[in-house]
């Protein structure tokens, strides 16, 4: 009897969860409900569009913004400056404070690409091209203060914390490896500005920037310098100059900031995808490239490289996966800069971005491509998080120390020196 009933229970429940289902199905291709839910769907795609072409639209007014910060910055620095720029940039002069310098001004910006982007401008107003060599490579160090900070969000989990900061920190010791083998070449050889140099004459000539990219630059940055010109003409010195000078940094840091994020939103969902599929596939060759294409698109590798603390701290990827990833991403970078080098047609100022670029590639072909020089970032990285997983305000004096504390105080010891 009990089987029986318990199979006539089912089959009622079962003809009834049958007629449920075929009355709601039939109610529903009778019901303008789906119309309205595919007009919704429509209209959703529709408001996509809509939104990516006024990301689209804004990365170029923004690129357009960086042009015209560039341009006047370049006329800013002279009118500032003029004679007395070398008595002013005595400091800079020396490459040790210059290279502090450039750690500090980036982890203070946040930004190597606003650093980088405001030497060239600085470079094509007069700065020597020795001068601006070592800040850019101390710039390269303190744009990784970002992921590093990123990191510190896991600090409550043990785990996620070490393989977080791992992530974080690789990216610190490569360019720390690479500095201790490059700045001291430099000073003593001078190979990145030689290799610049070289590159510089067999790419592009004077002669060609001016005729391909001076005339239409020109004829595209016109409104913007009538627009500074009134605002300056308008003030008596030396707040015309004042304002022209701020006016450009403002306007720089604007742009840059404005580009990175219109980008990053514009990007958002196949940039996590994109990385996601090319640091779980385990090849160095794919994680450099997609850092460096990655990065370019969207103008920060802050933030191409902060995007891996979260996937390392949760176990997705691990340090061997980030490694190349974010070697990639130091290449990526110096788009910024060649691009402001368009703005300038000034051979000295495209010679700096060619610094760059050349130091990127230069440092990622020897450590990179030497096992025991590839290792060693790698055993840095995990052994300074293993330490700080241990004692935590090991973090803390890391990034307190190597980004504010150390170039703050030997530059304020030199001023007091000069003083």
């Amino acid at each position: 009897m009990t089987p029986s009933s318990q199979s006539d229970s089912n089959s009622i429940v079962d003809a009834d969860q049958t007629a449920t289902v075929t009355t709601a199905a039939s109610s529903t291709a009778v019901s303008p409900a789906e119309e309205s839910a595919a007009s919704n769907t429509s209209e959703s795609q529709t408001l996509s569009l809509g939104q990516s072409w006024l990301y689209a639209g804004g990365a170029l007014l923004a690129v357009y913004g960086l042009f015209a910060s560039i341009d006047w910055l370049n006329i800013g620095f002279q009118s500032i400056l003029g004679p007395q720029v070398e008595a002013l940039l005595t400091l800079a002069a020396n490459p040790w404070l210059g290279l502090l310098l450039g750690i500090l001004a980036t982890a203070l910006m946040q930004s190597s690409s606003v650093v980088t982007t405001l030497l060239v401008g600085f470079v094509a107003g007069g700065l020597p091209l020795a001068t601006a060599i070592p800040m850019v490579m101390g710039a390269n160090l303190g744009t990784t203060i970002t992921n590093t900070l990123v990191s510190l969000g896991y600090v409550g989990n043990d785990e996620e914390f070490e393989r977080g900061f791992a992530a974080a920190t690789i990216h610190d010791c490569f360019n720390l490896v690479a500095l201790l083998i490059f700045f001291p070449l430099e000073l003593g050889l001078h190979p990145l500005e030689q290799l610049s140099q070289w590159l510089l004459r067999q790419t592009l000539s004077a002669d060609f920037m001016l005729e391909n990219w001076l005339a239409p630059m020109d004829w595209l940055l016109h409104p913007s310098r009538w627009l500074m010109a009134y605002g300056v003409n308008s003030m008596p010195g030396p707040w015309d100059s004042l304002l022209l000078f701020s006016a450009s940094v403002g306007g720089l840091m604007i742009s840059v900031t404005a580009l990175s994020w219109l980008m990053k939103h514009w990007l958002d969902t196949p940039v996590k995808n994109t990385i996601h599929w090319a640091t779980g596939h385990g090849s160095g060759i794919g994680g450099l490239a997609t850092g460096a294409a990655i990065t370019a698109l969207v103008q920060s590798s802050s933030m191409t490289t902060s995007l891996m603390v979260p996937l390392a701290g949760a176990g997705l990827v691990t340090l061997q996966d980030v490694y190349p990833f974010v070697l990639g991403a130091n290449i990526g970078t110096c788009i910024t800069a060649l691009m402001a080098t368009l703005a300038l047609a000034n051979p000295v100022a495209l010679q700096l971005a060619l610094v760059h670029l050349s130091f990127n590639l230069l440092a990622v072909g020897l450590i990179y491509g030497l096992p025991p020089l590839r290792a060693m970032p790698l055993a840095m990285a995990q052994q300074l998080a293993t330490t700080a997983r241990n004692y935590r305000i090991v973090a803390i004096a890391y990034v307190v120390g190597v980004f504010f504390l150390v170039p703050f105080a030997a530059l304020w010891l030199s001023l007091t020196l000069l003083i």
